[in-house]
């Protein structure tokens, strides 16, 4: 899974996106998932916000989802947990790149997580 983490860091943010030549946070954890484990997510945010299993914030591991709201709408963003209180995303300002979730602004905007058991 780590390598498709990776293989898209630097990918421009782009609404609706779903490949290398622009993406968004749903579109890069459904192709993570896919091309690494196979496992087909919902395309939204939203409702991969519902898929698994829930998961608490001190039991998080490599590869669950991590969800915050962050346009008023819960679920409205979604990454993949990296360990050590990081997580890959597709930012709307950054592009895919790695974050704190102890940063100011993703621990107050934090909503959940989820497992996506085989």
């Amino acid at each position: 899974m780590m390598r498709q983490i990776s293989k898209m860091m630097g990918v421009s943010y782009k609404l609706g996106g779903v490949d290398d030549e622009g993406i968004d946070c749903s579109a890069y954890t459904m192709n993570v998932y896919k091309a690494s484990m196979g496992r087909s997510l919902p395309r939204s945010s939203a409702e991969q916000f519902k898929a698994g299993e829930a998961v608490e914030y001190a039991d998080l591991k490599f590869g669950d989802l991590v969800f915050f709201n962050t346009t008023g709408e819960s679920g409205s963003h979604v990454g993949i947990y990296l360990g050590d209180d990081l997580f890959a995303h597709a930012s709307v300002s950054l592009g895919v790149t790695i974050s704190s979730l102890e940063s100011f602004y993703y621990k107050k905007r934090y909503e959940g997580a989820r497992r996506i058991v085989p």
